[in-house]
């Protein structure tokens, strides 16, 4: 096997962290209750709780994104990805590695999508990286396909 490579998205937070930013956020927000209560301003509580649980879903929404990931083999005759989301559900692409190009789209805004390019089929890889992981990622395909190439018996000699 040449490449065997797999992408998973960055993550900041481990769940065991946001669980306790969930409960540090909950704890600071139900002291500042008692205190709007005391005052006689109790309908702000509602809003308060309303924000500790559109936190606590958004984090959960990003922890379930992060089981999402792109796996990417170059083995026998066959450039492989198979790309899982968050859900679970995967699709796969195939390539012909000899024919496979790869490109790195600059975009003004210093930003860089790579595409895995083959006849008329273009993928594009590893939207959740960021644009230097992109590059990176970029270069060592780049590097595998080569070798793949330098591998193969060519028809030149024919």
């Amino acid at each position: 096997m040449i490449l065997d490579l797999t992408l998973t998205p960055n993550r900041s937070f481990s769940p065991q962290h946001t669980r306790w930013l969930i409960l540090a956020v909950s704890g600071i927000f139900f002291l500042g209750s008692l205190r709007f209560l005391v005052l006689g301003a109790w309908p702000i509580i509602p809003f308060m709780v309303a924000d500790v649980a559109l936190l606590a879903w958004a984090f959960r929404a990003n922890t379930a994104s992060a089981r999402g990931h792109e796996r990417l083999t170059l083995a026998g005759n066959a450039l492989t990805l198979a790309r899982v989301n968050a859900q679970g559900v995967s699709r796969h692409y195939g390539f012909e590695p000899y024919w496979t190009r790869v490109e790195i789209e600059e975009t003004p805004a210093g930003d860089a999508h790579l595409w895995l390019k083959s006849g008329t089929q273009r993928v594009r890889i590893g939207s959740f990286l960021s644009a230097p992981e992109r590059r990176r990622v970029g270069a060592a395909i780049t590097a595998a396909l080569s070798a793949y190439r330098s591998g193969s018996p060519s028809t030149s000699s024919i």
